[in-house]
């Protein structure tokens, strides 16, 4: 018998944050060229101070809850930032401030 893949409310909620996150990324991506140029210094800043912010429990859950679509933006995202970014900034900080 096949497992039935359950998924709480807040692991739905959290992945439509995240493919939010990324959808958003990549349109000001699009037409936003100091965005693009910050982005690649400094992810983590830039995105903050934009109002972006992804999480690893998000984007597990988009991976589960809507792998086309998470496949997707990644695809039209890698496109746009270099190979590392996802982990630059979705990565636990060792910054202890």
């Amino acid at each position: 018998m096949a497992e039935t893949l359950q998924l709480t409310r807040d692991q739905v909620d959290s992945a439509m944050r995240a493919g939010m996150t990324i959808d958003a990324l990549i349109g000001r991506l699009a037409y936003d060229e100091e965005f693009a140029k910050n982005l690649a210094a400094d992810p983590r800043a830039t995105m903050e101070k934009a109002g972006l912010a992804f999480d690893k429990e998000g984007m597990d859950s988009l991976m589960v809850v809507d792998s086309k679509r998470f496949d997707g933006a990644c695809e039209a995202l890698f496109n746009l930032v270099d190979a590392e970014f996802l982990y630059k900034v979705a990565a636990p900080s060792c910054d202890p401030f």
